[in-house]
């Protein structure tokens, strides 16, 4: 019995953190936002269900093992770097495809990349809160401890899918749906490659640095027509960002710096952690989020 309460709780957990997200996200920008309050709302919207995530662990060795800073073989930082940026355009690249199809061109894109509340952060309150705080708390829950708690029982390939999905549900839109799912894949195995949820962080700090830095150049040269040439400079960065991550991707897994995936029972390893009662009520609210916007 206890054993089944505490698997509930990775699950809960993520209830736990839509919950929160949502909640105190919409109290932060009734209450004008600002670095000092949207830093308080994004840590405990993760670390308070990051207690939940851990209390569930058999080894609680298993997630200092995560947080514990680790040497990276040499040429794994640059692969990090380079696989921030490279995610971060393609990310913008996906979710420019939906509003496209979804007939909102012209909607502003670039804020909705970023879904913290931003009224009243100055320049240097973004790049602490959303670039640095934002990824340090978000890894150390979704890749530090809650995908140490899943791997207790299922595969790596099935934690990494479920860690995209939970990463892209968290935001809370389908307009903001697969740049994240990505996004969350990537970082989650970046985690599970070295070992140490701080590539992680390191790639997640890069992919926000990227949108406040489209924030402000669009906003600064809006009046010269940059948009017009917007994707084009997007897809140059793409194509030379995927190829130098591809090629020291390579390089790494020639040397053996890089494991395999563990083998697992595949879709019925994702079953067994979409059909635990938490992440069904996680899912559910954030449909229940989905359907309220489009009324």
């Amino acid at each position: 019995m206890k054993n089944n309460k505490i698997a509930l709780l990775p699950g809960l957990s993520l209830f736990l953190c839509f919950c929160l997200l949502t909640g105190m996200g919409r109290l932060a920008g009734r209450l004008g936002g600002g670095a000092p309050l949207t830093a308080l709302s994004e840590a405990a919207a993760f670390l308070l269900p990051m207690v939940l995530a851990v209390v569930s662990l058999r080894d609680q060795k298993a997630v200092r093992r995560r947080l514990r800073p680790r040497r990276l073989p040499k040429g794994a930082l640059g692969v990090t770097v380079k696989l921030g940026v490279t995610v971060a355009v393609l990310s913008l690249f996906l979710n420019l495809l939906i509003y496209q199809i979804a007939g909102l061109a012209g909607a502003d894109l670039t804020a909705t990349a970023l879904d913290a509340p931003q009224t009243g952060m100055t320049l240097p309150g973004k790049l602490l809160v959303i670039v640095a705080l934002s990824a340090v708390v978000e890894e150390m829950y979704l890749r530090g401890a809650l995908m140490a708690a899943q791997e207790q029982s299922v595969g790596t390939g099935a934690c990494l899918v479920f860690s995209g999905f939970a990463f892209a549900m968290l935001h809370g839109s389908l307009m903001n749906f697969f740049g994240p799912l990505l996004a969350g894949i990537a970082y989650a195995y970046l985690t599970y490659a070295f070992g140490s949820v701080w590539p992680a962080v390191l790639a997640h700090a890069v992919n926000n640095l990227y949108y406040v830095f489209v924030l402000w150049i669009t906003d600064t040269y809006a009046a010269f027509g940059i948009w017009n040439h917007f994707a084009a400079i997007n897809a140059i960065v793409l194509l030379l960002f995927l190829y130098l991550t591809l090629r020291g991707a390579e390089g790494l897994l020639a040397k053996g710096y890089i494991p395999h995936l563990e083998k697992g029972a595949g879709l019925y390893d994702l079953l067994l952690l979409v059909r635990n009662p938490g992440v069904i009520a996680f899912i559910a609210a954030f449909l229940v989020k989905v359907v309220l916007h489009w009324i």
